[in-house]
């Protein structure tokens, strides 16, 4: 079952008395304007934003690739760190080698000398 509602009818001003309507026109003009200047303000705020947005997942990006690159880099010169320790233990090892062998020759040489003296 429908029930039918009236709807009121607009209110109309007689226009007798325009003097008493003129302000409430302007006024009605200048808040159309407003309204017209707001939305076109939120237009350029979710323009703003959606380049904000955009803007953001780029750099988001970015990061996460230059994060990327700071852990490989991270692990190669942990790698070269560790080798460069390696290679120092090896040349001290060899160093001590090395002064070993002279002091064997020197000890042969003093050995040879003692022994063309006698």
């Amino acid at each position: 079952m429908t029930i039918k509602v009236p709807k009121p009818s607009k209110v109309r001003i007689g226009t007798s008395n325009d003097s008493s309507i003129q302000p409430l026109r302007e006024e009605n003009a200048r808040l159309k304007t407003d309204i017209s200047r707001l939305r076109i303000e939120k237009a350029q705020l979710r323009d703003e934003k959606s380049h904000t947005n955009a803007e953001n997942t780029q750099l988001k990006a970015e990061n996460s690739q230059l994060r990327e690159d700071n852990s490989q880099l991270k692990n190669e010169f942990d790698l070269i760190h560790q080798e460069l320790k390696e290679e120092r233990e090896m040349s001290e090892l060899k160093d001590i080698e090395l002064a070993k062998d002279n002091a064997w020759y020197q000890m042969l040489e003093e050995k040879h000398l003692r022994i063309e003296v006698e």
